[in-house]
């Protein structure tokens, strides 16, 4: 499975809601699944830019 860095995941949204793009274009663009793409926008729209920053937590050993 590929990992995407927060910027090429914000890329791929902002080239969707432009509507230059379909969902399928950048999909096979990215190589990504649909749902993939879909969760993204739905996460973007919800928490904009910040959605994609994953809580760091450090534990003691």
């Amino acid at each position: 499975m590929a990992k995407f860095s927060i910027e090429e995941k914000i890329e791929a949204v902002i080239r969707y809601q432009q509507g230059v793009e379909g969902l399928k274009s950048i999909t096979k663009c990215i190589v990504v699944h649909n749902t993939v793409l879909l969760n993204w926008i739905k996460q973007y729209e919800h928490h904009g830019p910040d959605a994609f920053i994953k809580p760091y937590t450090s534990y003691s050993t």
